[in-house]
């Protein structure tokens, strides 16, 4: 659905983790998500009616959502299984992914 809105109004941490892959506007009500990475797709603004409009005015500016064209989300690219695959298949030997490593810590 973040792929067919025209912006994200709420709280939700998706609005801070997901909607940035998406180039999403999203107005942040609040500081629940206080302390989590920002990036350029969220306006915060507190509980206030007017607060809200006014974000959601930015939110949905032309300009705004010119500024996300070339955003690139803090949260990575979308493609992080493709990597990991990529990865696993290079650099490391299949053997040794079916062989667990115990190291006894009481002898130390």
């Amino acid at each position: 659905m973040m792929k067919y809105a025209s912006a994200m109004v709420g709280n939700s941490s998706s609005g801070i983790i997901e909607a940035p892959s998406f180039k999403l506007p999203v107005v942040n009500i609040g500081a629940r998500q206080d302390g989590r990475i920002r990036s350029a797709n969220i306006v915060d603004c507190g509980h206030d009616r007017n607060e809200i409009l006014r974000a959601m005015r930015k939110a949905l500016s032309e300009n705004f959502a010119k500024s996300l064209k070339t955003m690139k989300s803090p949260y990575g690219d979308g493609h992080a299984a493709e990597k990991i695959v990529r990865i696993l298949k290079k650099d490391i030997d299949p053997k040794r992914l079916l062989v667990k490593k115990f190291d006894d810590l009481s002898e130390k």
